[in-house]
């Protein structure tokens, strides 16, 4: 072979390892790109639902809709070839994962609030309508029941709740260094949303434990 070919192999070498390395820098950066987009959505899911201080129907509606877009982005990470982007990726998915049960547990938490609006009242009104009747015995037992069971499903989620808020800080350490700082959610906006929850699920104990007093329904 001449010394113009093996020169015009050599650069042909050249411009392919520069075209593939070129194209892996580019998908790279898309990659990096794609996972940010997703980790900025979540915190926006996040961060409406923690500052949320709406109750009922409506509110219940949007914490299900942030909760389902969280899950929905963590399954598009977890779909992802993430294999330049290691270290990105697992702080991402930890804190896509945190985010997501963080607003499973807001859903959880509305659902019972609701349930528990309904039944407690009703319980109320069917102690203040006593007949003593077998019949009134009965459904009185079964109104008590479904208070209980409410309130224990609005206890269970908010100490899971308040539990994974305790976390959250370390999991979305893990993400400072990928975004910037405004995305981030401050300690101060996460611990007011722990309190309120704290304080509602003390409130609805309280209310509980007034329908437990014998003179509660005179």
């Amino acid at each position: 072979m001449s010394r113009a070919k093996v020169i015009s192999v050599a650069l042909i070498a050249i411009l392919a390892a520069a075209a593939w390395w070129g194209y892996g820098q580019y998908q790279k950066r898309e990659q990096r790109k794609s996972i940010l987009a997703l980790i900025a959505d979540t915190s926006v899911q996040l961060r409406t639902a923690l500052t949320a201080t709406d109750s009922g129907p409506e509110a219940a509606r949007k914490f299900e809709e942030h909760s389902a877009a969280a899950e929905k982005n963590l399954s598009a990470l977890k779909a992802m070839n993430t294999a330049r982007e290691p270290a990105l990726a697992e702080a991402a998915d930890d804190y896509l994962l945190t985010c997501r049960e963080i607003l499973k547990r807001f859903v959880n938490i509305q659902r019972s609030r609701q349930l528990l609006s309904d039944s407690l009242p009703a319980l109320i009104e069917h102690m203040r309508s006593d007949n003593r009747t077998g019949a009134w015995a009965q459904e009185a037992v079964k109104a008590r029941e479904r208070v209980n069971k409410d309130y224990r499903d609005l206890n269970l989620a908010t100490g899971i709740l308040d539990t994974l808020l305790q976390s959250f800080p370390a999991s979305q350490k893990k993400i400072a260094p990928y975004v910037d700082r405004a995305e981030l959610i401050d300690d101060g906006t996460v611990a007011a949303a722990r309190t309120r929850a704290l304080e509602a699920a003390k409130q609805a104990a309280a209310e509980i434990e007034k329908t437990r007093r014998v003179d509660a329904f005179r």
